[in-house]
């Protein structure tokens, strides 16, 4: 198998591809399928370039094999799609497992959790991503605090690769973090945690696929489209399209919830 970055430019709300780079980097084939949820002139002229025998599956109509979908439709979902256009029989779950991580961060994972005290248990907590979908670093401290108080048992191990400041808390002690680790060595440690909290990010999806239990703050992003889809117990705060709607008092509950074993979707 190769790889072949080709990059988009965006302007406005429309993105495009270089027609020319994207044929070079795609040459002959028999089946063309593009996972893209948007469209561009770009794949439209390597399209029209294809001869005629080459099968064509996507999720817009100039397709050959035009796969229709709904766009409230979970996104692995809508995606998977494309792969039960070429084979119905397939199912996503069977191919929904836990991600796979080099050795150097599966081996900083096993460390990680051997210095964890007998009896302890750490939640994840993940925040860093587009203002939009932030949560204020105030409400975590407020919540983590009442959250360790009432939960002597539980740390707290932040991924966010830029390590965002929760100090000053009363249980800063507590709460540790892991800033500047590479992406598999981040996820490797996520799935050495017994719990989720975090936003709509690639984090929450890591842990989707770890199965743990878990919180997600959704405001302006739809639960939905991009919320948990593989572990069974959840929940997903959302906000009335803003993540400042989204309480204090909603967060620590579902946490209370987490942390007693009767965490299910609200």
């Amino acid at each position: 198998m190769k790889i072949h970055e080709v990059r988009a430019t965006t302007q406005g709300t429309e993105r495009s591809i270089d027609a020319e780079t994207l044929r070079q980097a795609v040459g002959a084939c028999d089946l063309f399928v593009c996972f893209n949820t948007w469209h561009a002139t770009g794949v439209s002229e390597l399209l029209e370039g294809f001869p005629a025998a080459t099968e064509t599956v996507g999720l817009y109509r100039r397709y050959k094999q035009w796969v229709r979908s709904e766009e409230s439709q979970h996104s692995a979902d809508r995606l998977f799609s494309l792969a039960q256009q070429v084979d119905p029989s397939l199912r996503l779950e069977d191919f929904a497992q836990a991600p796979v991580l080099t050795a150097e961060a599966t081996e900083a994972a096993r460390h990680f959790r051997d210095s964890v005290p007998d009896g302890a248990k750490v939640l994840a907590l993940h925040t860093e991503t587009g203002a939009r979908k932030q949560w204020p670093v105030a409400r975590y401290r407020a919540v983590l605090d009442a959250f360790l108080t009432a939960h002597p048992e539980w740390l707290v191990l932040n991924v966010d690769y830029n390590a965002t400041e929760l100090a000053p808390m009363v249980h800063e002690g507590r709460v540790l973090s892991v800033p500047g680790a590479p992406l598999d060595v981040a996820m490797a440690l996520l799935g050495a945690c017994d719990g989720f909290l975090g936003i709509d990010s690639c984090m929450l999806h890591a842990a989707d696929f770890f199965r743990l239990p878990s919180v997600g703050l959704f405001g302006t992003t739809s639960p939905q489209q991009w919320g948990f889809r593989f572990t069974p117990a959840f929940r997903e705060p959302t906000g009335n399209g803003s993540m400042d709607d989204i309480t204090e008092e909603e967060v620590l509950g579902a946490l209370t919830d987490l942390a007693a074993g009767r965490l299910r979707p609200a």
